[in-house]
């Protein structure tokens, strides 16, 4: 099994010493915040030109999920500049927060964060294995 470049790649920027072995062909890591995930091909991708429509499609899915459970909005990000490997952020919106776009963004690792609920993560189990993603914890 191959280990997931995303994440090897992302472990020393904050300080999250794991790694993922799947043979699915998605990996979501899962953030300090309820309902965020990077999301990434298994197979390590650096051009737009390679992007997985498939994987947009599961991102869409755990988007339609946020919404679902009561995110106002679910910001999706995509720079691929500290990690060149392709992946994106689903970033929810809660109803309770002051910030929006870019600053409660930024604010994610300075902050409190609101907790992975119950729901949210058996709703994360069931989308994970339909989309065939490998989950792993931050």
């Amino acid at each position: 099994m191959a280990k997931n470049k995303l994440i090897e790649s992302f472990i020393p920027m904050a300080n999250i010493f794991t790694a993922v072995e799947t043979e699915q062909p998605f990996v979501a890591l899962t953030r300090n915040r309820n309902g965020y995930i990077m999301i990434s091909t298994h197979q390590e991708l650096v051009s737009y030109s390679d992007f997985s429509l498939d994987m947009m499609a599961a991102a869409k899915a755990w988007a339609a999920v946020l919404e679902k459970h009561g995110a106002e909005r679910v910001y999706w990000i995509m720079l691929s500049e500290e990690t060149p490997h392709l992946h994106m952020h689903l970033f929810p919106r809660w109803e309770s927060e002051g910030l929006k776009g870019i600053a409660l963004f930024e604010a994610r690792n300075t902050t409190p964060q609101p907790a992975w609920t119950p729901e949210l993560e058996t709703a994360l189990a069931a989308w994970a294995k339909e989309w065939k993603v490998a989950v792993a914890s931050a």
